[in-house]
């Protein structure tokens, strides 16, 4: 196993990347990354679509740049049940769709969750596969 270090581009966060190769034919020959989530996205940029899929979440700026969604280290994002997890995503979700996409800090209030996206957050449908949200998606989420 070897280990090199990389930085993030859009963000200068450290990435760690790890490469593992079994011996003999047809081994695998395999990379993982580890890095830090963002507290929020850069300056000026605008929160306009939202990825999930594969346990990770993500964060599409009007610029189109793509990012992690920003998150704290101890609010832990999930989907698909309900527990904590599901709450802290919903809460960053409606705290984005109530600010227009201005408002990308980590770390929103449980209790700031609108139901209708807390639904959504801990639904079977939401961990199938791959999703995608827009900010026009999660306001109309708001108004049922």
């Amino acid at each position: 196993m070897c280990r090199r270090t990389f930085y993030d581009p859009e963000f200068g966060l450290p990435v760690v990347g790890e490469h593992f190769k079994h011996e003999g034919t047809g081994g695998t020959d395999q990379w993982s990354y580890t890095t830090y989530a963002p507290l929020e996205l850069r300056p000026n940029d605008i929160f306009s679509r939202f990825h999930t899929g594969r346990g990770l979440f993500w964060a599409r700026t009007d610029k189109g740049v793509l990012s992690f969604l920003p998150q704290k280290n101890a609010l832990g994002y999930e989907i698909g049940y309900s527990g904590s997890g599901p709450h802290a995503l919903a809460a960053c979700l409606t705290q984005v769709a109530t600010t227009d996409g201005q408002h990308t800090t980590a770390g929103a209030h449980y209790q700031d969750a609108y139901p209708a996206i807390v639904a959504w957050t801990q639904s079977k449908a939401a961990d199938r596969g791959t999703n995608e949200l827009s900010l026009s998606d999660l306001r109309a989420m708001m108004a049922s």
